[in-house]
């Protein structure tokens, strides 16, 4: 059974393995006992596509009713209903959202308790993020045309502005990945884009400096 759970996540390889992942020539596979039934399941990710089956424990052979939609018998859905926790359990342990625009705002939410806002009606995909004792901007995230970059590629690039002391903005510069700061104080903000090349951990460390910047 395929599952289109990594339309929108990515698989971190670190944490899968840690979990009980092998790696495969394909990709990632994984073997898991499904509780008193005498049948367990295996998970295989290969790059954007993840799948389930189950077997019988005795045989080896595939348990074919699982894959059957419309087979709703209270054996077959107690089967089911395993497989998806083991399905969440995954995803929560060993995926992380493929978008990271979307990842680094779940950060901030997680470390500093603080909650997106949109406050611009005709600017959807920005989102800023306050301090929780002086309510001042330390983030915002926004979806910009590569064009207000000054980069000729056509179509649209995730990133954030964060505030940073001056000459810290000055050493990170660099064009690439940090940017004079878009639509802000170009001296005390910075714009970064949020490719997968960009080091997020890093990101990471930037956005708690903003954060206690701000807060002073």
């Amino acid at each position: 059974m395929l599952y289109p759970l990594l339309e929108q996540y990515d698989i971190n390889c670190q944490r899968a393995i840690a979990y009980g992942f092998s790696r495969t020539e394909a990709g990632f596979e994984l073997k898991k006992e499904l509780l008193d039934v005498g049948l367990y399941a295996i998970f295989v990710i290969s790059g954007k596509r993840f799948e389930v089956n189950v077997f019988d424990a005795y045989t080896d052979e595939e348990y074919l009713p699982f894959n059957v939609a419309d087979n709703i018998t209270g054996f077959v859905t107690g089967i089911r209903e395993q497989v998806e926790a083991l399905v969440q359990e995954i995803k929560e342990r060993c995926l992380v959202k493929a978008n990271m625009k979307l990842r680094l705002m779940e950060y901030c939410t997680g470390k500093f308790g603080t909650k997106p806002e949109a406050p611009w009606e005709d600017s959807p995909d920005a989102y800023t993020f306050k301090t929780a004792k002086r309510n001042k901007w330390y983030a915002l995230f926004m979806t910009i045309p590569y064009k207000s970059l000054g980069l000729a590629a056509k179509g649209t690039l995730d990133v954030v502005n964060i505030k940073l002391p001056p000459e810290k903005i000055l050493d990170l510069i660099d064009r690439v990945h940090f940017y004079p700061a878009y639509h802000m104080n170009k001296k005390h903000w910075i714009t970064i884009v949020l490719d997968k090349e960009v080091d997020e951990p890093l990101v990471q460390q930037l956005l708690e400096e903003s954060y206690g910047l701000v807060e002073k």
